[in-house]
């Protein structure tokens, strides 16, 4: 966050990040004053409230939504030689005011061996996965078992829906190119 950015209830915050002024907020669990400014003292998520005029940052590890086992459904933004990272939408069902982030460990894919995590998610597909870890700021995502994986992909070559056609192929039937995912068995279900 930007000093003249004031985060809104939900923010996600990091120790050091300004929330406000003493004469709007009295500081509260998670925040310190420094100098008559309002400062995030842990990582974690803002609480305004506006009635009684005070600001906390409750604990990341501690948000309701945040714990271990909990699934997760979120778009692939990265892969990389061990990680593919993913911005967390919903959580538990619940839809999140902005996204969290979480890693997906190439080990935490499929009980299959993965080359890469490339061969297992491209950039832009939706997974659904289980909490495995919550630390600090990093969520720890595992997409072992048949519910979990890729749930809505998309073509590499012209951006079409794919349709699954069995043992994690993927073919676009606008353009016929077929494609490698680990494939959840909800793949293409609306209700996720």
């Amino acid at each position: 966050m930007s000093g003249s950015e004031r985060p809104k209830t939900g923010s996600f915050v990091l120790p050091g990040d300004w929330l406000g002024v003493i004469e709007e907020f009295s500081p509260n669990e998670g925040t310190y004053d420094e100098g008559g400014a309002i400062f995030a003292s842990n990582a974690g998520v803002v609480l305004i409230d506006k009635v009684e005029r005070r600001v906390k940052v409750i604990p990341f590890e501690s948000h309701p939504l945040l714990k271990k086992g909990s699934l997760a459904l979120g778009m692939v933004v990265n892969t990389g030689k061990v990680l593919s990272t993913v911005d967390i939408a919903r959580i538990g069902g619940k839809t999140l005011a902005s996204p969290y982030s979480g890693v997906i460990h190439i080990s935490q894919i499929s009980n299959q061996f993965i080359e890469k995590p490339s061969d297992a998610f491209k950039i832009g597909d939706i997974v659904k996965a289980r909490i495995i870890e919550v630390r600090s700021e990093l969520i720890q995502l595992s997409t072992i078992g048949k519910n979990l994986g890729v749930v809505l992909a998309f073509c590499s070559k012209c951006g079409s829906i794919l349709d699954p056609k069995g043992n994690g192929i993927l073919i676009c039937n606008a353009c016929g190119n077929k494609e490698k995912r680990k494939i959840s068995m909800d793949y293409g279900k609306s209700k996720i």
